[in-house]
């Protein structure tokens, strides 16, 4: 019984600290689930844990697995809930997008899922990918030798409308 006991309160720890992660409250939670209120209380304290559906509907609505809450993900043990909320709402979005780990930015995405700033939903994580991703990415591109051999006199490769539309002439000695 003491075994319950403890995983009951280490699914609800898992579930507020999500919450929280998100800046969500538990209303929040409710009304995303569309679980009975005194349930999801009795399993943010720990009374009790989530089973069968009631998991499943849990984990949807926090945008992760119900591996991570019933404590069962091994990858996600030493993160924060802030890390785990990102890292989950990443792996939920770049399935939806069909990304997988051969994409060339997938690393880079999950990097970024640990950093401190990284969205916490699926929804943050799609528009940070589909849409200002690309708008910074744009700007950038590689810097090319020119056709005489000379190294590009640009030293960032930003795309960025140059001040001087002619380069001065140098000074005769």
């Amino acid at each position: 019984m003491k075994s319950r006991e403890r995983k009951g309160k280490e699914t609800g720890r898992r579930i507020a600290g999500l919450l929280a992660a998100k800046g969500w409250r538990t209303p929040n939670l409710i009304a995303r689930s569309g679980l009975k209120q005194a349930s999801v209380y009795q399993w943010l304290r720990g009374e009790s844990e989530p089973r069968g559906v009631a998991l499943r509907r849990i984990a949807q609505a926090l945008e992760v697995s119900t591996d991570y809450l019933l404590g069962v993900d091994p990858p996600s043990q030493g993160l924060t809930d802030a890390q785990v909320a990102s890292r989950e709402s990443l792996r939920l979005c770049l399935r939806d997008l069909g990304i997988g780990a051969g994409h060339p930015d997938y690393l880079m995405y999950q990097e970024v899922a640990m950093s401190d700033g990284a969205p916490k939903s699926a929804t943050g994580w799609h528009d940070l990918i589909t849409k200002v991703l690309p708008k910074v990415t744009g700007h950038l591109r590689p810097v090319l030798r020119s056709s005489r051999g000379r190294r590009s006199s640009r030293i960032l490769p930003l795309n960025v409308p140059r001040l001087h539309a002619t380069r001065p002439k140098r000074k005769k000695s």
